[in-house]
């Protein structure tokens, strides 16, 4: 079987696995919710530009950190046996960052909505910028904690270790994607496509590491 065709079948797969046990997806958004309900009843009609932009990005990434952290958790034992000689390393390493990345995309929006409704008055005079800082930053996000997530469940589940291999990495791509998001909003920096291209760049260096390194990870 091509690699292709094992990502396409590991990837559905996966959306059938999380379909019928809803409660972990069901988890991560009910975490988004009540975070920017929170919000808004501590803050009221307080929430202006720049505290939309961060409060945007923070539950964007603890949401992601929650969604994917968990990507090969529960590969252990003997399904990771059966991925091991089922499977080729890179097709399950895709499937999962495709999964995360669709999850991720699908939190950013509920999450962009939530504070739209509760912050109407913040209007995003940029769009473009925003879009691509979610859709790049999205992905930048998945490919970062999914490569994380599978060294801390070779590593034994340790929650710890993914925690601080994943700070180091995570933070120059959300100061970038904040910078983007800064000028969507009309503020701060006069080159938000710079911010753009920056993330684009961590981008395909994730991929880069993930796809070299994840193999040895997973035949450890």
């Amino acid at each position: 079987m091509s690699t292709v065709r094992q990502i396409y079948e590991l990837l559905r797969w996966e959306v059938k696995l999380e379909w019928r046990d809803k409660y972990a997806l069901g988890s991560v958004f009910l975490y988004v919710v009540a975070t920017v309900v929170i919000v808004y009843l501590a803050l009221g009609d307080a929430i202006a530009g720049q505290t939309f932009n961060a409060l945007y990005w923070v539950v964007l990434f603890f949401g992601a950190t929650v969604a994917a952290g968990r990507s090969f958790l529960r590969e252990g034992g003997r399904r990771h046996l059966y991925y091991y000689t089922l499977a080729d390393p890179l097709a399950l390493l895709f499937s999962k960052l495709f999964y995360n990345v669709l999850v991720i995309w699908l939190i950013s929006l509920l999450t962009f909505g939530l504070l739209s409704l509760f912050a109407s008055a913040v209007v995003v005079t940029h769009p473009l910028p925003f879009l691509l800082a979610v859709v790049f930053g999205g992905f930048g996000l998945a490919t970062i904690l999914t490569f994380i997530s599978a060294l801390a469940a070779r590593a034994g589940g340790n929650g710890t270790l993914m925690a601080i291999l994943s700070f180091p990495l995570i933070v120059p791509l959300l100061k970038l994607m904040v910078d983007a998001g800064t000028y969507g909003i009309g503020e701060g920096i006069n080159d938000p496509f710079q911010a753009v291209y920056l993330t684009l760049a961590v981008d395909l260096l994730a991929v880069a590491v993930a796809v070299v390194l994840f193999p040895f990870v997973w035949r450890d």
